[in-house]
């Protein structure tokens, strides 16, 4: 029998959520910000406290204050539809992308509430993406301390008519308090520069950021204390058992790079889409390629076999 949700009211839950088989879900950042901006919008729908998120290459954890387990059910599993239904029209596949049941486990105790903070922020550290968990842009902790943290701070005069149209459709999104889509985000990023495609996100990041950094930092001293903290420490919750994959940025970069000679890099995810038989020849091509072990490979292609 499947054990009953623990949850108190009014108490910040630390949700988990993964995928099925533990396939990869973000490919580019257009994955990262159509979940993003769905997340935010659905956030403020609900009316509901987020202390933190990070988005991670097959799972995503955050921690939210909700009064109901019913409200908090609501809130995962709008947010999760609503994605799912933009990433397989976009990516022409079906099928689920996460997991039916996501994981969560109440933090009444301060103590395991900080833990969990810094759990949280650090999983891209034990993942290797970063050294520091400021480093890293899909913690969104760097927010924290800047509206543009990876990219130099925007000049209207001096912005590209491009830029400043952009700019100009995400804040009426925002205002609606609607998400940006796949579609959209292709046209409204032609034509951007490097420089200009960072200070876009950034943008799109600090206008939707759904993060209660006042609450968060509360826990501390402050917010150096609790980057300190960060560094120092890499956290733990006992509470939720997360799985220990053998994941590798680089083969993951790897794979993506000679994919790329034959797809343009937007368009990686739609290999999901393929047919099995399809997948297998990729799959081939990728193993003989590239260093990723064949469990990598299935988790990047979407193949079955990424069950073994």
């Amino acid at each position: 029998m499947r054990k009953r949700r623990k949850f108190y009211r009014g108490v910040v839950n630390h949700v988990y959520q993964r995928t099925v088989d533990g396939v990869h879900l973000f490919y580019s950042i257009e994955d990262c910000l159509v979940f993003f901006t769905i997340f935010a919008v659905c956030a403020r729908s609900a009316g509901v406290q987020i202390l933190e998120i990070c988005l991670m290459h097959n799972h995503v954890h955050f921690l939210i204050r909700t009064e109901t387990i019913q409200e908090l059910s609501a809130f995962v599993d709008r947010f999760t539809a609503w994605f799912v239904h933009e990433y397989n029209t976009f990516a022409g596949r079906k099928g689920k992308l996460f997991k039916k049941n996501f994981g969560s486990a109440p933090k009444w105790d301060e103590k395991k509430l900080r833990s969990a903070i810094i759990y949280v922020g650090n999983n891209p550290v034990e993942k290797n993406f970063c050294k520091s968990a400021i480093e890293y842009r899909w913690n969104f902790l760097a927010y924290g301390k800047s509206d543009h943290p990876f990219s130099p701070k925007i000049i209207i005069r001096q912005s590209s008519p491009e830029l400043k149209k952009a700019l100009k459709e995400v804040d009426l999104m925002e205002k609606l308090n609607l998400p940006l889509k796949y579609a959209q985000l292709t046209r409204l990023t032609k034509g951007l520069s490097g420089k200009e495609m960072e200070q876009f996100v950034d943008y799109v990041i600090s206008s939707y950021l759904p993060v209660d950094f006042e609450e968060l930092t509360s826990h501390f001293k402050s917010f150096d204390c609790m980057l300190d903290a960060m560094d120092s420490t890499t956290g733990d919750d006992h509470d939720i058992k997360e799985n220990r994959d053998n994941f590798s940025l680089d083969a993951f970069n790897e794979m993506c790079r000679y994919m790329q000679k034959s797809m343009k890099s937007n368009e990686i995810r739609k290999i999901t889409a393929l047919s099995d038989e399809r997948k297998m020849e990729i799959y081939r091509e990728l193993q003989s390629h590239t260093s990723a072990s064949a469990y990598q490979i299935c988790n990047f292609l979407h193949l079955p076999t990424a069950r073994k």
